[in-house]
């Protein structure tokens, strides 16, 4: 020892020396607390206010596990003036616990090896009703506290677990009055609300990624939600209401132009989109060659759209999934509600068929375009669509509901003697069955099917036919496990049959391009967890399995695109199977009350692609391929950040940046043939695309004047091998800037004024650089393929609602709408052409300024200044 401390400076001894002062010290402290007396009255109090009492008279700090240790156990227990350690010993005798002392900190420790004691918990389910008609409220809020709270799910079912006590709790849904209440909850109980809805000058007419307390929980899955109201209030063309273009307002998304319903999300193809109507898919939502899409918005309860991180249940398509739930019905009273537009009539009837347990909804439109078109063209003989959707829901009890829906629509332009006509038809069977309070079954049967027809002579019933039809079968279970954990999974499995397109007459019926049968099977899980505070994590996996089924032909090509075989495939079997695994990801903090971050990264397959070489807004010609031989699977693999704010009440501001990888894209050769041609497949081309931006939006959702402004700066790229000599070039739908600003302005309880203006820049078309002439014609030369752009669209849209009650309480409510679609007359281009005409010696060359030395083009445009009004009812 000696030796050791000659090693040593005389500053380390004196540290050394303090240091054992001070630890001597610490033990004389403890020693003195433990020793001190004190007095304290404990009448059956729980154990955890008894160590909180503790703590505060002897200045000693406890250290146990919750898990291992009964805090809820009541004490009785009475001491004065006694010693701190003969209390601590009594108490622990009293309730099984061992304790020992350490530097000031007393540590509790059961005294055998119990298991982990669970606290007992109760749940608190129940659904969230419309009182007005009994709707299910999908999205709304059920706040235990601050931070303790969950959503209504996809049919207004909630479920929250927490330990027995009483609880102020909160019911919440935007356009809706808050209702609270204080229940007391000793044991797991049902408990179903019905909210009423606002005063219309405090409703929601814009739209909501969320509501204040819950934007976490929304941001975390991707999606954005778009009311009926939204829709129906928003200026529209010939004033007809339109979900799908209603889109348009939301950053990120873009029309392809007037007179269309194609939509483009973040760079993705149109065709990288769905739209399911109470889970079943519609494969064509156009009405009119593109000018109306098919949900009738008197019909719908709820839109989610989901551009983003798809959570796992959601799966089958790149770009986004529009989810559309139809009314189950006014389960309370009948009620009827319509309108007259100059193009269209609706009408929609809804009622009860036993009062609280079952419901009807019928809701129907039909055009009246006709008289307009044959104004233009005499041979018309047929001219017009119509919509038709239908629901039946029974509340068989408490833990079974059933529903029925269907969607039928049509379109058919006959002259007289060809034409087309082309139908979607969509239904579903869905039974809602709680296993317990805490576990949500879902099982549904839904399918789809698609045909779309070309009559080329009506005589000999010449037709060009093509077909896409699927049904599904699939069970979803949501595990609500406790207020920070929700799990979910399910299954589900799919049959498509799929045929390409064939001509056909009376004469004869061959197939010159294969009929195909594919399946699909679909495992998913999900799991949201809260991680402390301010942490939510989101992450789940969706497995498919895609199988090419027999009764089919495919043909073989070289490398030269030459087909050198044909492969047929007899009933049953089964062949070209493909297995991908699709991840997603999200993890999302809250800053504080107002603000919130978020990062996610998600994984899609798609595994049906729509063939058309086509951008015309108004082709129809629909021809689906699934992944098969020569098709593979595209894939797009997304990552985002986004940055949410709630300014003020009602105020808020996001912004959303994203970058989007895609392979196994699809493009066509120069000036192909997709339509009678079997072997159409040569003609596909496949490559990469690239997409990234930013997307901002200021919103404002309560007062009088309600709107949004909308910025987004975004790229969509190309890359193929074997088209522009192998280099990047700008996808059609790449337009860098768009601005969108919606405004709504109630006036007074009569007068509602509303405004949309729209900007995009210009479409990216292939313009020819040079011409040759060749056997007297002028030839184009092209260059890079779409080396221009069109002139940048802008639109501005104003209308004016006038509800013609006085009022507001009368059982019969009806309003005019008067609107205007392109206010001021911008000549928005669809189409360049470099049309020929015919010279003086019957050559045929491009119109050419000599003043400029510029070629003379043709612009294509449609609506300029279009008024239009339209009538409303309601009867209830």
């Amino acid at each position: 020892m000696l030796i050791y401390f000659k090693h040593l400076s005389w500053r380390q001894i004196a540290f050394c020396c303090l240091v054992g002062m001070l630890a001597s010290l610490r033990v004389h402290a403890q020693q003195d607390r433990l020793s001190q007396q004190i007095s304290v009255t404990f009448d059956n109090l729980a154990f955890e206010e008894v160590i909180h009492v503790l703590e505060e008279q002897t200045g000693l700090s406890f250290s146990f596990n919750p898990n291992r240790i009964d805090l809820s156990q009541k004490l009785t227990y009475q001491a004065t003036a006694k010693r701190v350690d003969e209390v601590l010993r009594e108490i622990s005798s009293l309730v099984d616990v061992s304790l020992e002392v350490v530097e000031g900190t007393v540590i509790l420790k059961p005294r055998t090896n119990s298991p982990e004691i669970k606290k007992k918990l109760v749940t608190l389910s129940g659904y969230i009703f419309d009182a007005a008609n009994g709707e299910a409220l999908i999205g709304a809020t059920v706040l235990l506290s601050p931070q303790l709270g969950v959503v209504t799910n996809a049919y207004g079912f909630y479920s929250i677990t927490v330990e027995p006590g009483e609880y102020e709790i909160s019911f919440s849904y935007l356009g809706f009055e808050r209702k609270s209440m204080r229940l007391n909850l000793k044991q797991s109980d049902t408990h179903s609300v019905k909210l009423n809805s606002q005063s219309p000058l405090l409703e929601e007419i814009v739209v909501t990624a969320s509501n204040t307390e819950d934007v976490a929980h929304v941001v975390s899955e991707g999606r954005t939600q778009l009311k009926p109201e939204t829709v129906s209030e928003k200026p529209s063309l010939f004033g007809e209401a339109d979900a799908v273009k209603s889109l348009e307002m939301i950053p990120g998304i873009k029309l392809h132009s007037d007179g269309s319903t194609f939509y483009y999300v973040r760079g993705g193809d149109r065709d990288q989109n769905l739209i399911m109507i109470d889970d079943a898919p519609v494969y064509n939502p156009n009405h009119l060659l593109g000018l109306f899409s098919t949900i009738i918005p008197e019909a719908v309860n709820d839109i989610q759209l989901y551009k983003g991180n798809m959570p796992a249940w959601l799966g089958g398509r790149l770009s986004s999934m529009m989810d559309v739930r139809t009314k189950k019905g006014n389960d309370q009273n009948f009620e009827a509600s319509g309108g007259v537009g100059l193009l269209t009539t609706r009408l929609t009837v809804e009622g009860p068929l036993t009062k609280d347990k079952s419901s009807f909804l019928l809701s129907g439109r039909f055009s009246r375009v006709k008289w307009f078109f044959k104004a233009l063209e005499d041979n018309i003989t047929k001219f017009h669509f119509y919509d038709l959707t239908g629901k039946l829901n029974f509340s068989l009890n408490e833990k079974n509901k059933i529903y029925f829906s269907f969607y039928n629509g049509g379109d058919e332009y006959f002259a007289i003697n060809n034409g087309v006509n082309w139908s979607n038809n969509a239904a579903s069977f869905r039974w809602n069955h709680l296993i317990n309070k805490r576990v949500f079954l879902n099982t549904t049967l839904a399918g789809g099917v698609y045909d779309y027809y070309l009559h080329t002579n009506f005589q000999n019933n010449a037709k060009w036919h093509s077909h896409l039809s699927n049904i599904t079968l699939k069970t979803d279970f949501t595990y609500f496990h406790s207020p920070i954990q929700k799990i979910d999974f399910g299954l589900a499995l799919t049959g498509y049959n799929f045929n390409p397109g064939n001509f056909s007459t009376t004469a004869f019926r061959a197939p010159a391009v294969s009929v195909r049968n594919s399946s699909e099977l679909v495992l998913y899980g999900n799991h949201e967890v809260e991680l402390g505070k301010r942490w939510l994590l989101n992450y789940g996996l969706r497995l498919s399995t895609w199988t090419n089924e027999g009764g089919s032909f495919e043909f073989v090509f070289d490398e030269n695109r030459i087909p050198v075989d044909t492969l047929f495939f007899q009933k049953g079997d089964k062949y070209q199977q493909y297995a991908r695994a699709e991840p997603r990801l999200s993890l999302t903090y809250k800053v504080n009350g107002n603000d919130v971050l978020t990062a996610g990264v998600s994984r899609n397959i798609q595994n049906i692609h729509l063939i058309s070489n086509s951008i015309s807004p108004f082709t129809s010609f629909e021809v689906w391929l699934p992944s098969s031989v020569n098709i593979r699977p595209q894939s797009a693999l997304q990552f985002e950040l986004g940055y949410y704010k709630n300014i003020l009440e009602g105020l808020s501001f996001e912004v959303e940046g994203f970058f989007k990888r895609m392979r196994n894209q699809i493009d066509y050769e120069a000036h192909a043939e997709t339509l009678l041609n079997p072997l159409f497949e040569r003609e596909l081309r496949f490559g990469k695309g690239v997409s990234y931006g930013a997307e901002f939006l200021l919103r404002k959702n309560t007062g009088k004047l309600q709107g949004l402004l909308g910025y987004t700066y975004s790229r969509a790229k190309r890359t193929f091998s074997e088209i522009n000599e192998g280099r990047t070039f700008n996808a059609f739908y790449d337009r860098p800037h768009q601005v969108n600003i919606v405004a709504n302005y109630n006036v007074n309880q009569r007068w509602t004024l509303g405004l949309n203006w729209t900007y995009y820049t210009g479409a990216p078309y292939s313009s020819p650089i040079s011409f040759y002439l060749h056997n007297g014609l002028e030839v184009p030369v092209y260059g890079q393929k779409n080396n221009s752009r069109l002139p940048d669209y802008h639109r501005l849209d104003l209308s004016a609602t006038l509800q013609l009650n006085k009022n507001s309480e009368s059982r019969f409510q009806h309003d005019l709408t008067f609107s205007v679609y392109n206010a001021y007359a911008r000549k928005n281009t669809l189409f360049i052409n470099y049309n020929k005409t015919e010279t003086a010696d019957g050559t045929f060359k491009v119109p050419f300024n000599q003043l400029d030395g510029q070629r003379v083009t043709t612009q294509f445009y449609l609506f300029q200044f279009t008024p239009s009004f339209t009538y409303n009812f309601r009867w209830r």
